[in-house]
């Protein structure tokens, strides 16, 4: 069974924005509730991040997390909402992270491409306290497949920086998989050839949908979503049984989380929300 935690479902600058005072972001903070978006990270069963957010924090109060057990953590890429430094480095302080369990247990794997590596040596550098050997990390390029307990992960390159690799992820349990790709725009045709290629259908998609109803970018519009949801649904690799998830919201289209989850319901998605949990 893959199981999905949805930590945080916004974009870079969560919903409603800090310093925004549009009329979808004023709505959001009169009304609250599942509208509120942190920013987007996801915990992978029990003991798996992909991605740190910002707001980590607050997402682990806030679903009772015990994140002292997370063994390891999946980088995307190496934008701040994503690679949360501060975080990650407390990880390797002994005073901000005192665990008592073998040295070898004490270490966190990490996946990621190599702009995230560089970040994280950065933060060694700034932060002396860190002990680097809390940490070991594992550069991972598109299309590379990657074994843990309980699951094979395979990333597949994303659109999201001209600078830099980025990368979503394929999640396999060997019986069903499972599609983990925000911060994309419309997928490159070599990631959505190795989709069609991949080995079974996709019982749950989760896709970017930072744009809202604007053209995409380098994160996912309604037309971008519907298009690979199409070329997914033509080649078998989706039908009425698959989860469709819209993920990573924002406010740039200027719709509340409830105005566009409005749009996308009659076309069979959902918008995820903080905490929610999926199990297929």
């Amino acid at each position: 069974m893959v199981r999905l935690h949805y930590l945080g479902t916004g974009a870079a600058e969560g919903f409603p924005s800090v310093f925004c005072n549009c009329d979808a972001c004023r709505k959001v903070r009169q009304r609250l509730g599942r509208e509120v978006k942190t920013r987007s990270c996801a915990l992978l069963g029990e003991d798996t991040l992909i991605d740190l957010s910002p707001d980590i924090f607050t997402q682990a109060v806030r679903d009772r997390l015990e994140l002292s057990c997370i063994k390891r953590i999946f980088f995307t890429h190496s934008h701040a909402d994503h690679l949360d430094l501060p975080s990650l480095m407390y990880r390797l302080k002994e005073g901000a992270s005192h665990l008592l369990v073998p040295e070898e247990e004490n270490r966190i794997d990490c996946w990621g491409p190599e702009g995230v590596w560089q970040r994280i040596r950065k933060g060694y550098a700034e932060q002396k306290d860190a002990d680097p050997s809390r940490l070991r990390f594992h550069l991972l390029h598109a299309f590379e497949a990657v074994d843990v307990p309980g699951y094979r992960i395979t990333a597949i390159r994303a659109n999201h920086m001209q600078t830099e690799e980025c990368l979503n992820f394929i999640i396999d349990d060997r019986k069903k998989a499972v599609l983990y790709a925000n911060d994309t725009g419309r997928l490159p045709d070599e990631s959505i050839a190795f989709l069609l290629s991949y080995g079974k259908p996709f019982s749950l998609i989760s896709l970017d949908c930072a744009r809202g109803t604007l053209k995409g970018d380098g994160h996912m519009g309604l037309a971008e979503i519907e298009e690979i949801v199409g070329i997914l649904r033509d080649a078998g690799k989706i039908d009425e049984s698959t989860k469709i998830l819209l993920n990573h919201y924002s406010h740039m289209c200027g719709l509340t989380p409830g105005e566009f989850e409005e749009i996308v319901e009659p076309l069979g998605m959902s918008l995820t929300f903080d905490g929610q949990i999926v199990e297929v």
